[in-house]
């Protein structure tokens, strides 16, 4: 059960971030990745924030759940190395940190708590029979 919370939790968190940056404009986001000397920052802008939504979701219904939880944590890992670090950890990367931990739970131990995954693995597990 504590496995599904966090998943709720965590996918909340990025759906929230990701229509932030659909709210304040994918230029505007372009432009923050550009000035943080990223390669590729319109790319990097629609693959995150699309990564943020559609990851967030899929870890709410529970689909994919590993999967989108290693993307996260590169997701975190990428935006501590090439922002937050020299923010320092408090006001800088301890929420990365914190996402970062969550979704490594996920990763590890795939909890399957009313998750859309459970439906997929037991109709491969009844063909198979």
């Amino acid at each position: 059960m504590g496995g599904f919370i966090l998943r709720i939790a965590l996918g909340a968190t990025f759906i929230i971030h990701g229509l932030a940056k659909l709210q304040e404009g994918i230029a505007t986001v372009i432009e923050r990745f550009a000035n943080y000397d990223l390669p590729y920052p319109e790319l990097l802008a629609y693959g995150v924030t699309g990564l943020e939504i559609i990851g967030g979701i899929f870890l709410i219904i529970g689909f994919s759940i590993r999967l989108f939880a290693f993307l996260f944590m590169l997701l975190m890992a990428g935006a501590i190395a090439t922002v937050k670090y020299s923010t320092g950890f408090l006001h800088g990367y301890e929420l990365d940190v914190a996402l970062m931990a969550m979704a490594a739970y996920l990763f590890f131990a795939s909890n399957r708590f009313l998750a859309l995954d459970n439906f997929i693995s037991e109709g491969k597990q009844k063909k198979n029979k």
